[in-house]
């Protein structure tokens, strides 16, 4: 079986569409891998909060993984608060798994990526994994994913249709703020810069 890794970049530099055996492959590979550790600058919106029993303040560095998941319990409010790390990944891990999830596969800065959306209620669930860092780089709830807005990217399964009386909602504004404030950081790390990559992709799809 040709290895996963060689597959997504193969699909990515071809801009080719993966066979289901190939889609299922891609699949396992990011549901078995760990999410991003590295230490990410916290958003300004969240300056002032508490994390562990921390004050969160002017940079402050947290895991990548629990800093998502702090931007989907205090900013987006997508997931509920005493949420664990260990329930965020079950359910991002479930998205990729998802038989009917829609699966994209492009380059960012770069890097081979493939990201997994699937419906939920009342938003969808949208997973990015990096084959580069062999990691998960992000995982948050949206009422936006426009794949085919995103350069080069190709979709290997669609998603179902929007499910009916679904009503999408506004970017929102600590989105913007953020993206911002990544451009004026110029953040070195390849985690740190997939990071502010993929907000400025969240953002362009809004």
């Amino acid at each position: 079986m040709q290895q996963t890794s060689d597959l997504l970049t193969r699909l990515i530099a071809q801009q080719a569409k993966a066979t289901p055996e190939e889609v299922a492959q891609l699949r396992q590979q990011a549901a078995q891998a760990n999410f991003c550790h590295d230490l990410l600058e916290v958003d300004e919106a969240l300056w002032g909060g508490f994390w562990h029993f921390d004050v969160i303040s002017p940079g402050y560095r947290l895991p990548a993984v629990e800093l998502n998941l702090l931007r989907g319990i205090r900013l987006d409010h997508t997931w509920p608060e005493g949420t664990t790390v260990e329930q965020y990944l079950a359910d991002l891990r479930r998205v990729i798994l998802q038989a009917e999830s829609g699966v994209w596969t492009l380059s960012v800065l770069g890097e081979p990526c493939a990201v997994f959306v699937a419906w939920g209620q009342p938003m969808m669930t949208v997973v990015w994994y990096c084959e580069t860092t062999g990691q998960l780089h992000a995982g948050y709830r949206t009422t936006h994913f426009a794949g085919d807005r995103m350069e080069g990217a190709v979709a290997q399964r669609r998603m179902e249709a929007v499910p009916t009386g679904f009503l999408q909602k506004k970017s929102p504004d600590w989105l913007e703020q953020a993206v911002a404030e990544k451009d004026e950081s110029e953040p070195r790390s390849l985690a740190a810069r997939l990071d502010a990559e993929i907000l400025r992709l969240r953002q362009r799809m809004a």
